[in-house]
């Protein structure tokens, strides 16, 4: 039986939030580059939405035009003043992905930038998290996205990725 994809995105969110290498290299190979060391919102995110179980979790936006969609996993960081945001689909080996779906990450993105409920941040970057044989397949879409992130890069951070991989293999 697959992995649920939000136990997938809790492990994600949970690596990212109790390990500092993890964090590192995320930031490191993205735009933020410059920031590696740029510190994880998570607290303030928690203190933001008071009534959500997970920091990460649940930032649903309505758009200007009416749509309403959310962001998988959610992160704000911080360095030197500057605040930034990583907004991150994740499609596990089952998962689906339209190409509006995809295209609605960098206009919400967007739209959230610089408002207080969504703790300011400035800048953002857009990743798709999936493993590469889905990204392949789906290149069109995953190219809406700042950057791709496949599950066999991060499975030494989040074991739980190789497991999916694994269990894709099995079908």
């Amino acid at each position: 039986m697959p992995i649920p994809e939000v136990q997938l995105d809790h492990a994600f969110a949970e690596a990212l939030e109790n390990n500092p290498g993890f964090r590192t290299w995320l930031i490191s190979e993205g735009r933020f580059w410059r920031h590696p060391n740029a510190a994880l919102l998570c607290t303030e995110q928690e203190t933001a939405r008071k009534s959500a179980k997970h920091w990460w979790k649940h930032w649903w936006t309505r758009l200007p035009d009416g749509s309403e969609s959310e962001t998988d996993i959610f992160s704000v960081w911080e360095c030197d003043g500057f605040r930034f945001a990583i907004h991150i689909e994740n499609k596990p080996p089952h998962g689906n992905l339209s190409f509006i779906q995809a295209a609605t990450y960098r206009r919400r993105a967007t739209f959230m930038a610089n408002q207080p409920r969504w703790l300011s941040y400035s800048d953002f970057e857009t990743i798709i998290l999936a493993p590469s044989s889905f990204i392949e397949r789906h290149r069109e879409c995953a190219n809406q996205f700042d950057r791709a992130i496949t599950y066999e890069q991060i499975a030494r951070f989040v074991p739980l990725m190789q497991a999916a991989l694994d269990e894709s293999e099995k079908d």
